[in-house]
């Protein structure tokens, strides 16, 4: 009977029982690398020859869109294929602050420009993708002036915008012929205006103090129309504060409106956006400043052929132009700098198309391209309307000051814009004093 073989302490069937373990460890170790890193966010998971491209978008409402196009481009790209989930904006900034700790992006993500933004370029986040919009020309010259700038830094391109966001002021227009009104086109006019509702006793304006930015929204355009945008970028970079000539008259002015002439519904300061929402597209309110996503609220709805618009208007004096908006390319598409740029880049691309993004533009949406391909037969009345004014008069845009200024700073501002329009006896130039670093 053959004897077995021993070396050193071992026999072959030792020797062989271990080598077999040792391969099912290393499977096993192989199986757990791979699967971390197809749940890895942001490093481009890599099978078959296939990039796998992880999404994030807080774009909720315009998911099945977006998904039909991410569907058309994985079949026409079977080396690249995207995955997305979307979020709700508070759920997103949620995750992202994780994402940031972890250094874990998505390769993929549609963001808000702002502070996050320019936190993630600093830290070496996201991909420089101006190599490859400089070699698209056709595709960079048709953003509309100041997109890609809105995620240029030193020069260099971290992202394509979205869409654009305007504020306007939004008018009821059967209210207004049925007073024998004219929508303003200064501030004198608006006060005129206000003072003629108030004594029909028709709300004049519809805003919501209690969520604090709507109010906002008026302090920010009256400072603009003031000074223009020069004295907000001097504060906001703390060359200058909050308490420079513009900023003090554009308070002064929104307490002559709300206070002295009581333009803002009564009660204001507790009402919320729905509320406040509701009472302009029930027909109470005669006026609403808010942004393009307004529209959502009365698109369908039978008080749309009431509804018109006009720009900001103007102050006395003032420099601010009626063509600089409020808003500006508030989101964009980025990919993180450990995503295979190569494969990124493509899938943005495509994703940010004008023919993907049409059916989204034709809605309650503002295209960021100079052509953007809407079909009017498509689109309802007032969105091809109000679209259409915006691509063709757009000189500029300022961003929301409470989206642009650190965290510190924008909360400050909205309290004390909050503390303007609320007392009588508050003392403008003081409490601008308190917005500061």
């Amino acid at each position: 009977m053959m004897k077995k073989m021993k070396i050193g302490n071992l026999t072959q069937k030792g020797i062989y029982t271990m080598k077999k373990s040792l391969i099912l460890v290393i499977v096993m170790i192989m199986l757990v690398v791979a699967g971390c890193s197809n749940n890895n966010a942001g490093n481009s998971g890599k099978s078959d020859n296939v990039t796998n491209l992880t999404m994030w978008s807080m774009e909720s409402r315009n998911k099945s869109t977006i998904e039909a196009s991410i569907e058309e481009f994985n079949k026409a790209n079977p080396d690249i294929q995207i995955k997305a989930e979307f979020f709700e904006d508070e759920a997103l900034k949620t995750k992202m602050k994780v994402a940031i700790a972890g250094n874990q992006l998505p390769d993929l993500i549609t963001y808000w420009s702002g502070e996050t933004f320019d936190t993630l370029v600093a830290n070496n986040m996201l991909g420089d993708i101006t190599q490859q919009l400089n070699a698209d020309a056709a595709f960079k010259d048709d953003v509309l002036n100041g997109g890609l700038e809105t995620f240029a830094y030193n020069e260099k391109n971290y992202g394509i915008p979205v869409l654009f966001s305007g504020v306007s002021l939004w008018y009821n227009k059967q209210i207004f012929a049925d007073n024998n009104l004219t929508p303003p086109a200064t501030f004198d006019e608006l006060l005129t205006v206000v003072d003629s509702l108030n004594e029909n006793d028709i709300i004049p304006i519809a805003v919501s103090g209690k969520d604090r930015w709507p109010v906002l929204h008026w302090y920010s355009y009256l400072a603009e129309r003031i000074g223009g945008t020069e004295p907000f970028e001097l504060a906001k970079s703390g060359e200058s504060d909050f308490t420079q000539d513009s900023f003090v008259q554009a308070g002064e002015l929104l307490k002559e409106l709300a206070i002295d002439h009581k333009g803002f519904v009564n009660g204001f300061l507790g009402l919320d956006y729905a509320a406040a929402e509701t009472l302009f597209t029930t027909g109470r309110a005669a006026m609403y400043l808010q942004g393009e996503w307004a529209m959502d609220a009365f698109l369908d709805d039978e008080i749309s052929k009431d509804i018109g618009f006009v720009a900001f208007p103007t102050v006395e004096g003032g420099k601010g132009s009626t063509n600089v908006y409020h808003g500006g390319f508030g989101v964009g598409m980025a990919v993180s700098a450990k995503a295979n740029q190569d494969a990124a880049y493509k899938a943005i691309r495509f994703l940010t198309d004008s023919a993907q993004r049409k059916e989204i533009n034709e809605g309650a949406n503002i295209s960021p391209m100079k052509t953007a391909g809407l079909e009017e037969a498509n689109m309802h009345p007032l969105s091809f309307e109000y679209d259409t004014a915006i691509s063709e008069k757009l000189e500029g845009f300022f961003s929301y000051y409470d989206q642009s200024l650190d965290a510190k700073r924008a909360d400050q501002f909205l309290n004390v814009v909050g503390a303007i329009v609320s007392q009588a006896d508050s003392n403008v130039a003081e409490e601008l004093a308190k917005v500061k670093k």
